[in-house]
């Protein structure tokens, strides 16, 4: 258990920077006037996700049935939780609703990073 821990610790993390910066009133936040800067924004926050839970879980050593099908696991893991992070938009907060584009860019960001890490990370295991 403590290399799962050891290993996953930051994706923990990034999960609840995740569920901060959706769930924060919106007017807390800066404007940007940049159109669609928000689905950009989703897709970033799901492609890093995606990306270091892929990685912790290929890296520890304490639950082995983690390194089957790693990229479908992970991928359907954030797609719930984007999900889940919408849904409490609309039941939590004033200011934010659901939206279906929204998690469009979560999973495709979720999709673009499962990608990346079954080229990259698992290069990289080895020297990390």
């Amino acid at each position: 258990m403590g290399s799962f821990v050891k290993y996953n610790w930051l994706s923990v993390l990034w999960a609840i920077f995740i569920c901060y910066m959706c769930l924060v009133p919106s007017k807390t936040l800066p404007k940007v006037e940049i159109n669609n800067i928000d689905k950009a924004v989703h897709f970033t926050f799901y492609f890093v996700l995606v990306v270091l839970m892929y990685w912790g879980w290929k890296k520890q050593d304490a639950f082995q049935g983690l390194y089957s099908n790693t990229f479908i696991k992970v991928f359907i893991i954030a797609c719930f939780y984007g999900i889940s992070i919408e849904v409490m938009q609309g039941v939590f907060t004033a200011d934010r609703h659901f939206e279906l584009l929204d998690e469009a860019a979560n999973a495709s960001g979720a999709a673009a990073g499962g990608l990346f890490a079954v080229k990259i990370v698992k290069r990289t295991l080895v020297l990390l």
